[in-house]
């Protein structure tokens, strides 16, 4: 009888999860019209005034449900840096990402092949494969990963290798050995910082700065680019898991906006 009731739990569980992400889904679609509507009035991506209104009354709602409006407002934070991510990308980029946008506008599938050879460092070979390093990867396994039909992925490596831009930014794409996957298993600390805003010079030093002064070494760090990731994340693998302390000096840190650690 309660393996019974549990299973219906998870099943209502599992109902409300789906609901979730398909209104997260309608939220981040009008990421498109927010951007074109702001270029025509010509205001600013970030809206701190409207941000601090979408926290208040969260919070407030949080707890006319009884429900932890600390809580509330950490996933509102995650949700909002989503859509002003989103809305810069539908912006427009700058520098290597505006030259590629440029080059792909007219072709949504072949950027999103694009996009995921940028993420695993995948580059174009001379005979138009795609390769990880020397190992060269089926266009299938790329395709999937980008959800296109295997097709489109010959017609953008043929688009890069018949652009001399392009070509020379994708076919010097590197991978790296990037320790998260496995950090908890070596004993190693993960943390991942959500900045405000992530095309501020200074993020990096500010909180490296915090975690040397408690004598914490930093093995490794990636930051996504934020032209190219709608939620940049700046990661941190520590030589150790990283304690309470640290996570509260992080978190007042002026441009940090979120601290998730592993």
């Amino acid at each position: 009888m309660g393996g019974d009731n549990l299973k219906e739990i998870r099943r209502k569980i599992d109902e409300i999860d789906e609901k979730l992400i398909k209104l997260l889904a309608e939220r981040l679609r009008l990421s498109e019209d927010i951007v074109a509507l702001k270029k025509k009035l010509g205001a600013e991506i970030k809206d701190e005034v409207r941000e601090r209104h979408v926290i208040d009354r969260a919070r407030k709602l949080a707890q006319e449900l009884d429900v932890d409006p600390d809580f509330i407002e950490s996933v509102m934070r995650l949700v909002m840096a989503q859509m002003v991510g989103e809305e810069r990308l539908r912006w427009g980029g700058v520098g290597v990402w505006n030259r590629v946008q440029q080059a792909f506008r007219d072709y949504p599938a072949q950027m999103s092949v694009a996009k995921v050879m940028f993420k695993y460092g995948l580059r174009v070979m001379e005979d138009g494969t795609i390769a990880c390093g020397s190992i060269r990867i089926p266009a299938v396994q790329i395709a999937k990963e980008a959800g296109v039909d295997r097709r489109v992925v010959d017609f953008t490596a043929h688009r890069i290798l018949s652009d001399p831009k392009l070509r020379e930014i994708f076919e010097n794409l590197e991978p790296i050995a990037y320790l998260k996957g496995f950090a908890q298993q070596l004993g190693l600390g993960v943390i991942e910082i959500i900045p405000e805003d992530a095309t501020r010079p200074g993020i990096l030093k500010e909180v490296t700065g915090v975690i040397a002064k408690f004598g914490l070494s930093i093995r490794q760090s990636v930051a996504d680019d934020p032209n190219f990731v709608p939620q940049p994340k700046l990661t941190i693998i520590t030589d150790e898991p990283v304690r309470g302390e640290i996570i509260e000096a992080l978190r007042k840190l002026p441009s940090v906006r979120s601290v998730i650690v592993y």
